[in-house]
């Protein structure tokens, strides 16, 4: 059956947790691309365009390898001679096991795209908090693929550093203005307290921590029936990467927070409230995305 060009649905794959995306889904991710640059126009957010692939070093100094070994997918490539490869490329078609000879180079695949920023950080004392804009494809080797499980997905984040003080009073800043924005585009967001850890130690006493300081709220919303997501995050890290990364704030350790917006789970969530074509979408819907 020929697909409506309207029609924003993505298309599985052999992966699970991998997606087609049609012209019309990129349609809508470039909208809300350009409603989460309206909604920070009021702060000077510096821009970066974060690459899929990061130094494995960072991911290890940042504490993610320690928290999250089962979610990491890391590179690997083949070292060996071109004479060994003769004979392990004959396996390809037998599906044998031709990649017994790759070994772990220096890059893992990107899990967020807000690591990256901390090592720019490394050394400096910062005298203003600073503000970042990222946005990256990123990768999670996911155990389960239900929808909005993803294990390729898009995510862009709002970041910043500096005093205790200040990344405090701005992730309460951010966690009211997204549930807001949420709320516009007609998503009805529940704001709970999150116990996944987003740095090392043990689970347990972790998550008693994090429950304790109330580190991350997720606000999630249904992407299909019966079935809510987080698709955004507000997040306070408090001084631990600016003890990984060894920089300040007026002196004292630095602090951290970002906000967070899973780009794929929010185009699900809003084709799951109002239909699966963006050009029919009741004219508040799309005025409220469009920043009218």
């Amino acid at each position: 059956m020929t697909r409506h060009p309207d029609d924003a649905t993505p298309l599985p794959t052999a992966a699970p947790g991998v997606q087609l995306q049609p012209a019309a889904y990129e349609k809508l991710l470039g909208a809300l691309r350009d409603s989460i640059a309206r909604l920070a126009a009021d702060e000077p957010f510096e821009r970066l365009t974060v690459p899929p692939v990061i130094s494995r070093a960072t991911i290890e100094r940042a504490g993610f390898a320690a928290s999250f070994p089962q979610l990491l997918g890391t590179v690997h490539s083949y070292t060996g001679s071109a004479a060994d490869w003769r004979k392990l490329s004959p396996l390809i078609a037998e599906s044998g096991p031709w990649h017994a000879r790759q070994e772990i180079s220096d890059l893992v695949l990107l899990p967020a795209a807000c690591y990256p920023v901390y090592a720019t950080l490394v050394g400096r004392d910062l005298q203003q908090p600073v503000r970042y804009s990222v946005e990256a494809q990123c990768f999670r080797q996911e155990a389960t693929a239900e929808p909005g499980r993803l294990r390729s997905f898009k995510m862009a984040e709002l970041v910043t550093a500096g005093t205790a003080g200040h990344c405090q009073d701005w992730r309460e800043h951010w966690l009211q203005r997204v549930a807001d924005w949420l709320d516009g585009l007609g998503l009805k967001p529940s704001v709970e307290l999150a116990d996944d850890p987003f740095f090392g130690g043990g689970r347990k006493l972790y998550q008693a921590a994090q429950r304790a300081q109330e580190l991350k709220f997720e606000l999630r919303v249904p992407v299909a029936d019966g079935l809510p997501q987080a698709i955004a995050s507000a997040n306070i890290h408090k001084d631990h990467f600016g003890e990984a990364f060894d920089f300040t704030a007026d002196g004292a350790t630095g602090h951290t927070a970002c906000t967070a917006f899973g780009l794929d789970r929010i185009a699900l969530a809003l084709l799951h409230a109002h239909g699966t074509r963006p050009a029919d979408w009741p004219e508040h819907i799309s005025a409220s995305l469009k920043g009218n």
